[in-house]
């Protein structure tokens, strides 16, 4: 079940910045983690619902966890939105994790902001938790799609 598709350094060199980032999106796995050298600034600032991270260590060390966990990935661009030094990219990812909704696929919609020179030294990314984590957990599921159903009343 799992997708796996090569990114070669040479694949991306020839492109912007940010068509990099959305390549390497595309094709993210186990193997292209290294790639993100050639992408993010030593000091960049990630920063999602879940974590803030503060170096491309630490981004490195998260996206290796990330990708040793996937059962399946797809990322599909819906918008972009390019200007001087920032980019706003919407999107829509599905995967498959071990440990959420059984590695069933999850589709999840989500934007990005970068902000960047010749590399991307700052990365916030925006989606909803409870579809991508919340509502795929067991009891929290539960709670969560009650609460929703709730608010919408």
């Amino acid at each position: 079940m799992a997708k796996v598709a090569k990114l070669s350094v040479s694949r991306i060199s020839d492109k912007g910045i940010v068509a990099k980032v959305m390549d390497f999106y595309s094709h993210f796995s186990k193997e292209s983690v290294p790639l993100i050298e050639g992408l993010y600034t030593q000091d960049v600032e990630f920063v999602d619902p879940v974590h803030t991270l503060r170096s491309i260590l630490a981004l490195k060390a998260y996206f290796k966890r990330m990708a040793s966990n996937m059962l399946h990935y797809e990322m599909r661009y819906i918008e972009v939105i390019e200007g001087e030094g920032c980019a706003h990219l919407s999107w829509e990812m599905t995967f498959a994790h071990k440990s959420l909704n059984r590695g069933k696929p999850i589709v999840v919609r989500g934007m990005s902001f970068l902000k960047f020179t010749s590399k991307v030294y700052y990365h916030e990314d925006s989606y909803d938790l409870g579809a991508l984590v919340y509502e795929h957990v067991p009891l929290l599921g539960k709670l969560t799609r009650f609460l929703k159903k709730r608010m919408q009343q």
